[in-house]
């Protein structure tokens, strides 16, 4: 019978859910959760406006790219600038910058002055803050959990980040029919209250890595060199370049599956649906990355994710009503999640301590470059022509280009047939 003491101890969390053990990350949690969310009602409420006000889905990919490119610009500093500061100190200023952002959208939406080139503006807004604050959220979770909770917290912040994208959107589409996107931007704003006020609530002492001795402080470009120098991460960020140009664009495309394709769009209904749609799919996939961590099953994972993001593309083509379409997204989420999660887990692991952050920041800018490229082209591309058609062209990009990856991979293994797509570093 086991001590007294053990019996009022409690109980360890789930394999699943192991990274909860540690208070610093349950707050953190609970915070980006209720901030996500907020995020994902302004994100589905600003691609909505940028469709319905222009009836050209060019404008929503232009939304995205506006986003998201000036990560590729100012990644690398804001990789850097996480390497060298308090990760929790440059979080708290870019949630603030973020809260501040979203008020002006809600007050310039309030006034009647937002017109499509001012939906870019606070997008690129968003983005430069983005280009700061992502590096830094990466970077921090290792901080948070250690190492051997890394996985796990990964897979957990991507289970997060989905369980906001099935709430987010059905809430942004319900405060649309009920009230207009003046709200959704005022929610999001006041959501980032509560991430501010779990990263005070943090006991948190030295976050900030030491530079290795001889290193005054981190070189821009170090993350950069670090991964020219490993042939596997190479192959893992042309591959999950291909990922961001032929399957992230989906995201930036969902208005017009709904409006075009499907003719479900009145007042956001039929693209909110797709979105929780693509949210719902995800989420197991999270629960199963959070579960399972050995270097073989990230192998599987990164495979089995493309495989699924191409059978989604390619359903989706196909789907001519509402009900076939919500599936084909479901598979999508799931694929395109599964990938992601498990190529951020590699990098964090491939880095170290004091380079994690600029490590981190490659990825993101790869992203950063692939997504917005890919979303214009695509864009433009369904205006011109029909939506299945470039659905289906898409999926044959993401296709090529694993084979591609696969046959290189191939050619560089150990004489076994093996692909080298990530071996762990020797701690």
């Amino acid at each position: 019978m086991p001590p007294p003491a053990a019996l009022l101890r409690p109980a360890a969390p789930p394999r699943t859910f192991r990274a909860f053990r540690h208070r610093n990350y349950r707050l953190y949690f609970y915070g980006q959760l209720v901030s996500l969310t907020g995020s994902w009602v302004q994100t589905a409420a600003l691609t909505w406006l940028a469709w319905d006000r222009t009836d050209k889905a060019l404008w929503p990919g232009l939304v995205v790219a506006a986003q998201v490119l000036p990560t590729l610009l100012l990644g690398a500093w804001g990789g850097a600038l996480a390497d060298r500061i308090p990760k929790r100190r440059l979080i708290m200023v870019t949630q603030a910058a973020f809260l501040a952002q979203a008020l002006g959208l809600a007050a310039v939406v309030w006034c009647g002055r937002l017109t499509p080139w001012y939906m870019l503006v606070f997008a690129a807004a968003a983005g430069v803050v983005n280009a700061l604050d992502l590096p830094a959220r990466l970077a921090f979770v290792v901080d948070m959990v250690g190492r051997d909770d890394l996985h796990n917290a990964v897979a957990l912040n991507s289970l997060m980040f989905n369980a906001a994208r099935v709430v987010g959107p059905a809430v942004g589409a319900l405060l649309l029919w009920l009230a207009g996107p003046a709200l959704c931007f005022l929610l999001n704003a006041l959501s980032f209250l509560a991430v501010l006020a779990a990263l005070a609530l943090m006991d948190v002492n030295g976050d900030a890595p030491e530079a290795p001795r001889g290193e005054r402080r981190p070189a821009l470009w170090d993350g950069l060199r670090f991964v020219a120098g490993r042939r596997d991460l190479l192959l893992l960020m042309g591959m999950t370049a291909a990922v961001g140009l032929f399957a992230w664009p989906i995201l930036s495309l969902l208005t017009a599956v709904a409006g075009r394709r499907l003719d479900a769009n009145a007042n956001g209904f039929g693209y909110g649906m797709l979105l929780c749609s693509f949210g719902a799919g995800a989420l197991p996939s999270t629960l199963l990355a959070a579960s399972c961590d050995s270097p073989a099953m990230r192998r599987r994972f990164l495979a089995v994710g493309v495989v699924l993001t191409a059978t989604g593309l390619l359903g989706l083509a196909a789907a001519g009503r509402l009900t076939l379409a919500l599936p084909c997204c479901a598979l999508l989420g799931g694929g395109l999640i599964l990938f992601n999660s498990t190529s951020q887990t590699i990098m964090q692991l491939s880095a170290d301590d004091h380079n994690r952050g600029r490590v981190l920041s490659i990825w993101s800018m790869v992203l950063s470059i692939a997504a917005p490229v890919g979303g214009l082209a695509a864009g433009q591309a369904v205006d011109l022509l029909d939506v299945p058609a470039v659905l289906a062209v898409l999926a044959g990009g993401l296709i090529v280009s694993a084979a591609v990856v696969f046959v290189l991979g191939r050619r560089g293994g150990d004489g076994r047939g093996a692909a080298p797509v990530y071996r762990p570093a020797e701690k």
